[in-house]
């Protein structure tokens, strides 16, 4: 009857063990029932003695053993004092994790990832070891890693080059390792989010894609965050004079056929640097930059490598060549922010040629692939005013693009508010410049009025003085 019991229960499933006998299981039975309602009340200290029993008596019962385990031992260790305690509750959190990858596997890269955490939370003088412990994840799968593990992986790091353990080589590593990984996610979480925010504006989004959402754009904003903090923080540490040490002639010698080794170069040389007085700059000038982007172009023409190109035959002001490279890499990205910064790479190529209705249409496509970025309204607006002089037969229809220009700088302030400050400033700049009222006057046109902009811009605007 017993064993009928335990076999009807959905929560254990068919091929539980309940311990070796019919003591053992009723044992086991009870005491999860226990713990199990004790955690569900957050109670996690007085789930531990209930928990461990079920823990050693029958460790294969059920996977929820192993899944509620951190919380209840770090609890347990929290609360206690005497150091050989600790100690032995931390020993046991991190068999946990091995003895759940041998007894439920599928998933060992993200419990790996877990365990490195935790050791390095408990033993941060242990940081050689931490730092192997979360290499063997990134080995594995970068993407079990979350943001917080990556934070704290590259706190290791840095702990690890100040001790002298690590050199500059392994402190490039260390940030590559980061920022790869963070990419390899965030191509799948903008792809997502792109897709369920189309459903959220169609009104067709279910509560559990709806909280998807929520969770990927609040992980997608930590990893943001995170990469950007690293690279304040590392930027005074590689600077383009100490990467001419990593990135030169006999070690580009070494890795000609290396993908990830001209990637990697590519990043950190094309990686913006901000100043003090707020001006940025790039180590695009060292002659690896260009060396490691057409050998990984031609390797691997990927949208990275593509872009690569792309921006150095933008710098060297090779405009065409620069299009046909941000084609290809528009062609080939997966992740849409990626994908409306190229556009807007495109628009921006199109404005310095001359070529404003190409521009035009660049800016759209670029806000069409990333409708939360107010950047592509932005560059319009100064694309419209532009054509000041160029488009209309009058004073007043030469001037009447201005509207059109505040109207996108508005935009771009609605669609992304900390814009707010830049767009203020364009429209307050244009403004000075829309037609006044007399010459309005003269051609039957008064506040509040409705006029269509021809040319290219193809605009309806309202008349405000």
């Amino acid at each position: 009857m017993l064993v009928a019991a335990l076999g009807s229960q959905p929560l254990f499933g068919q091929k539980a063990v309940w311990g070796k006998n019919a003591t053992d299981s009723t044992v086991c039975f009870e005491k999860f029932n226990t713990f199990g309602a004790l955690y569900n009340s957050k109670s996690y200290v007085e789930a531990y003695e209930p928990w461990k029993a079920v823990y050693e008596t029958c460790p294969q019962a059920t996977e929820v053993i192993y899944k509620f385990a951190p919380k209840i031992l770090e609890a347990k260790i929290k609360e206690a004092t005497d150091p050989k305690v600790k100690q032995d509750l931390i020993r046991l959190l991190l068999s946990t994790y091995d003895r759940r990858n041998q007894l439920y596997p599928g998933k060992e890269a993200e419990i790996l990832a877990q365990k490195a955490d935790d050791f390095w939370t408990y033993y941060p003088d242990s940081a050689s070891t931490a730092y192997a412990m979360y290499k063997k994840v990134f080995d594995m799968d970068p993407k079990a890693l979350q943001p917080a593990y990556l934070n704290n992986y590259f706190n290791v790091v840095i702990k690890l080059y100040k001790e002298e353990k690590l050199n500059s080589f392994g402190l490039v590593e260390g940030f590559n390792d980061v920022a790869e990984a963070i990419e390899i996610q965030s191509n799948d979480r903008n792809t997502l989010i792109a897709q369920l925010t189309e459903k959220d504006t169609l009104g067709t989004i279910s509560d559990r894609e709806k909280r998807n959402l929520d969770a990927n754009r609040k992980l997608l904003a930590q990893s943001e965050k995170l990469l950007g903090n690293i690279e304040k923080g590392i930027a005074p540490l590689l600077t383009c004079e100490r990467l001419t040490l990593i990135y030169n002639d006999s070690t580009y010698a070494l890795h000609t056929t290396d993908k990830s080794w001209l990637a990697r170069a590519i990043t950190m040389l094309s990686k913006e640097r901000t100043a003090a007085d707020g001006t940025t700059s790039n180590c695009t000038d060292n002659p690896m930059y260009f060396k490691a982007a057409s050998s990984l172009y031609k390797l691997e023409p990927t949208a990275k490598a593509a872009r690569s190109m792309g921006l150095l035959s933008v710098k060297n002001g090779m405009y065409a060549e620069a299009r046909k490279y941000f084609d290809d890499a528009i062609r080939q990205e997966v992740d849409p922010k990626k994908r409306s910064m190229d556009w807007l790479k495109l628009a921006v190529i199109a404005e310095k040629q001359g070529q404003l209705a190409e521009a035009k249409r660049a800016c759209l496509e670029s806000a069409r692939a990333n409708p939360e970025s107010g950047e592509a309204y932005l560059f319009l607006a100064s694309v419209y005013a532009k054509a000041a002089g160029s488009c209309g037969s009058n004073a007043f229809e030469k001037n009447a693009v201005y509207w059109a220009a505040i109207n996108m700088a508005n935009r771009a302030a609605s669609v992304q508010p900390d814009l707010a400050a830049r767009a203020e400033s364009l429209a307050s700049a244009f403004r000075k410049n829309v037609p006044d009222k007399s010459i309005a006057f003269q051609f039957n046109y008064k506040e509040g009025d409705t006029y269509t902009i021809g040319c290219w811009i193809n605009e309806r605007v309202v008349v405000r003085f």
